[in-house]
Order: structure tokens, then C-alpha cells, then sequence
């Protein structure tokens, strides 16, 4: 199943094409991915991760796309 997030949530765009992400949702992880599948920029967890996300698109981060983002609060 597919949501979109809200426009309101603030939410960076996929660094590799520009479209903003969406939230997949399988039986035990939630997906933030882009939307485009040639990119295969997402970010899997147990809960929707929107603060992983960012991190991993931001323009001036130098983060690789395979990297684990410890759980914070």
C-alpha cells in the first residue's frame, strides 16, 4: 500500500530526480521511496522515517545510500 506525504511534513525531494517521496508499507517495514523506481533511493525501518530520508538527500551530505541511521527518541 502507497501514501503520500503530506505537503505540510517537511520532506526533502529525491536527490537523484527531484520528485518528492511517498510511504510504502509492507507487513513488518514502512518505506520512504522515491516514487520514481529507476532512482532506488528509499529508506526502510520499522517506522515511516522522514528524518532518514532527509539526511540521505540532502544536497551537501555525504552520506552513502546504503548507510544505517541509528533510531533516535
Amino acid at each position: 500500500m502507497t501514501f503520500e506525504i503530506q505537503p505540510n511534513i517537511k520532506c526533502e525531494n529525491c536527490i537523484k530526480c527531484g520528485t518528492r517521496p511517498h510511504v510504502e508499507q509492507s507487513k513488518k517495514y514502512w518505506t520512504v521511496a522515491c516514487p520514481n523506481k529507476k532512482c532506488n533511493n528509499f529508506v526502510k525501518d520499522e517506522m515511516v522515517n522522514i528524518e532518514g530520508w532527509n539526511r540521505l538527500n540532502k544536497s551537501n551530505a555525504n552520506i552513502t545510500p546504503n548507510q544505517n541511521f541509528k533510531k533516535t527518541a
